[in-house]
């Protein structure tokens, strides 16, 4: 597993859990953890450094290796659009220089990532869906991305003052998401940052039809479990998983939230799969977990 927690790696015994109680007593970190399983990720790393970075430095020269100048790209009203072509082109860091210039202009990195970063993630697959762009330029530009939410992520969890809230959110994807998983990996990344604000430990497992998906919810203890899903082509498979879940969770009282494309246009889909609660809006979603555990809870 790849631990972006930037304090220390899971504690001793963050293994089996048979309850909450056990699990609350391992959390001593300040900064709420976030666990991405290794091998997409690798898989991930391997793709963007072994293939599609010499592709773009054959097709642009040299320039995908730069240093970058001090001076503060001035914010600018190129938009979604615009931020995409930042991360796009052979001065990418001008991306991270563009984010900076907003905080210094008073805007919050919720508001950057809700209005900015998003959007722009979009139109970068629209890109690639409208074969403007090809997957990897697109794939790159994702990756950076992701990397941003990185760079920005202790930033981001000091709003929340490093809180621990003694919960644990698993987020993954749903069935059929690999030929999109860059964008989708984005999703998961930037609504674990949310998690993290607000004190949950996260832990991201991309491949829910693989093995390991089912060890890490039958050996770890999670509060909630969130799907992303940028279609409707694979509801039963969905279906089948939540089930799986509640079936297998050493949490017999599970949450189960869906998110994305599939489930914004169509809530209603939700009580199709089985889940708990639709997210539509990432700056709700901590709260709506929260809710979710309450009333499965109470209901016990």
């Amino acid at each position: 597993m790849t631990d972006l927690n930037e304090t220390a790696p899971p504690p001793a015994g963050f293994g089996v859990r048979t309850g909450r109680r056990s699990f609350e007593t391992s959390l001593h970190r300040k900064l709420p953890s976030l666990v991405i399983r290794s091998a997409t990720v690798t898989n991930i790393s391997q793709t963007v450094e072994v293939e599609i970075i010499p592709r773009l430095v054959m097709a642009h020269g040299n320039g995908v290796h730069q240093t970058a100048p001090s001076n503060i790209l001035p914010a600018t009203d190129g938009g979604a659009s615009g931020f995409a072509e930042l991360v796009l082109g052979t001065e990418s860091y001008r991306a991270a220089e563009l984010i900076q210039s907003y905080r210094n202009s008073g805007a919050s990195l919720e508001t950057i990532y809700l209005d900015l970063m998003v959007p722009a993630a979009q139109h970068l697959r629209r890109l690639w869906m409208n074969d403007e762009w090809d997957f990897a330029a697109i794939t790159l530009a994702l990756w950076r991305m992701q990397q941003l939410l990185r760079d920005f992520s202790p930033a981001f969890c000091a709003d929340g003052g490093f809180k621990s809230a003694g919960l644990r959110a698993l987020l993954t994807a749903g069935p059929g998401e690999k030929n999109d998983i860059t964008h989708m990996m984005f999703g998961l990344v930037l609504a674990g940052e949310f998690f993290r604000r607000d004190g949950w430990d996260t832990w991201i497992e991309p491949d829910p039809a693989g093995a390991a998906f089912i060890e890490t919810i039958r050996t770890q203890w999670f509060d909630v479990v969130e799907f992303f899903a940028s279609h409707d082509r694979k509801l039963d498979d969905l279906a089948t998983n939540i089930r799986m879940i509640r079936r297998e969770s050493s949490n017999r009282n599970i949450g189960v939230m869906v998110c994305g494309p599939a489930f914004t246009e169509r809530p209603e889909l939700v009580l199709l799969v089985g889940g708990d609660a639709v997210v539509s809006d990432f700056s709700q979603e901590v709260s709506q977990a929260q809710n979710v555990v309450k009333l499965l809870t109470e209901r016990r």
